[in-house]
């Protein structure tokens, strides 16, 4: 969904919210999407959000609206889990195929949120209840496997919230794709692929050059492997960066 898109429909749903006096929660919108829609938010007196995507860490968010004077920390969204099971023993897939999947189904893409890759099992997908409710005993084409949908009882989620975890490495330069590989536990070339192909955030925009400068402060996001901080650098006396990360 383009941010544009997003921001109308989260504004309808901030003036259903203005005239029921009632909360009134968004579809699914990703990292992008949230830093067009928020400032835009904050223009609009009497209003108040908070956001949630139903997992900690969670990359695809709902928001919450209501008028200022209605508290939001006793409302909860509701959130569903459906299993995606299929057998990917000789055809992994990633989070993109799975996402790619989905989209063929016709439903609108706002009622999901983060996809769980399970190994050779299959995934887990966040969702609201009436897309949950939809895709409950439908088969999907996830590349060569046929996959069945399937609502789960909550507590069969697997995710396990992440730990912050400091990290410190040295590298030859601060280039993106050295320090989010460094960072994240991947190959250089695998994080290359991931730039380009469009799967990595710095500080909340989609980037497609692998070899951008990072500084203190810049966040990195890789879909489906969490989030890295920079947090310092210092030149060494053999002219490479010791680097301060935090990996969440």
């Amino acid at each position: 969904m383009a941010p544009s898109e997003a921001l109308d429909q989260v504004l309808a749903v901030a003036e259903a919210a203005l005239r029921s006096w009632q909360p009134e929660a968004t579809g699914f919108l990703d990292l992008e999407e949230r830093l067009a829609v928020e400032p835009v938010l904050q223009q609009r007196s009497g209003l108040h959000w908070c956001s949630s995507g139903g997992i900690v860490p969670s990359e695809r968010q709902r928001l919450l609206l209501a008028r200022e004077e209605l508290p939001l920390m006793e409302v909860s969204m509701d959130f569903a889990l459906v299993e995606l099971k299929g057998n990917f023993l000789f055809d992994p897939a990633e989070l993109e195929d799975f996402e790619a999947a989905l989209l063929t189904t016709g439903l609108d893409s706002r009622g999901w949120g983060d996809v769980i890759p399970l190994g050779e099992n299959g995934a887990q997908l966040i969702a609201t209840p009436a897309c949950a409710a939809a895709l409950d005993g439908r088969s999907l084409q996830v590349r060569t496997v046929t996959v069945e949908a399937a609502a789960a009882p909550w507590s069969r989620l697997r995710r396990q919230a992440r730990h912050p975890r400091p990290i410190t490495t040295v590298e030859a330069s601060c280039r993106l794709d050295a320090v989010a590989s460094a960072g994240l536990g991947l190959s250089r070339a695998r994080m290359v692929a991931a730039i380009t192909a469009g799967r990595v955030r710095l500080n909340g925009r989609t980037v497609l050059r692998p070899h951008i400068e990072l500084h203190p402060g810049d966040r990195v996001v890789l879909r489906g492997r969490g989030e890295l901080h920079l947090q310092s650098r210092t030149l060494t006396r053999r002219q490479r960066w010791r680097l301060q990360l935090l990996r969440c």
